[in-house]
């Protein structure tokens, strides 16, 4: 458990680092009151902005080999930045002597103008890989000929099957071939031949 006061504000932040999860209560000791409770897990150091206004903490390498990074609280507790690395060997305030600091309104908006300048250079350079990557991806779509229908080595010798079975016809009841109409003209033939024949009359030979 550490302690750290700020030296402008009346401020003070009671800490769980090292083995422990890393909590952090942000107290007003002036009115005794609990202005907030926070979490910075994995810190390995922490200290107040030369302002007194901003506490920053760090997970930095060799003890930690992952997950190395800075975050930045307000004396509110609320964080207001944020920013991991591959490697982070060290981190620390520049130091600087806390009057020359004006209000805490200027020095919020200048954490706040860097947060927005490093995401709009994100997305700058998102945007940038994917236009890349679209300009160089060939246009193919209407190009591409349309992909043949996949028949099965089984459906070749189908219109031979099918000649067989069903004597031409497909079993979809499609038009007849020539065969078909063939075999269906001679038992035409056949069936008037034996009516002829059981009437008595001559048949057609024609």
């Amino acid at each position: 458990m550490i302690s750290l006061t700020s030296l402008s504000l009346p401020v003070i932040v009671l800490a769980g680092f090292g083995n422990l999860p890393g909590d952090m209560a942000f107290w007003d000791y002036s009115e005794k009151n609990l202005v907030a409770k926070t979490k910075a897990e994995c810190s390995v150091t922490s200290e107040w902005s030369p302002d007194g206004r901003h506490f920053m903490t760090a997970t930095t390498a060799p003890r930690l080999q992952i997950d190395n990074g800075i975050k930045i609280f307000d004396h509110n507790g609320s964080l207001q930045f944020k920013k991991m690395f591959e490697k982070l060997y060290q981190a620390d305030w520049k130091p600087e002597a806390p009057e020359r600091f004006g209000d805490i309104t200027d020095l919020t908006t200048s954490l706040s103008s860097l947060k927005i300048e490093e995401t709009k250079k994100q997305v700058s350079a998102q945007g940038s890989k994917s236009a890349q990557s679209s300009s160089k991806a060939p246009l193919t779509a209407s190009t591409a000929s349309k992909p043949t229908a996949y028949r099965p080595p089984q459906a070749k010798g189908l219109a031979e099957v099918q000649q067989k079975l069903f004597g031409g016809l497909a079993p979809t009841g499609g038009e007849m071939s020539k065969n078909a109409l063939r075999n269906k003209k001679r038992r035409e033939k056949q069936k008037e031949k034996k009516a002829a024949e059981a009437s008595g009359a001559p048949a057609d030979e024609s």
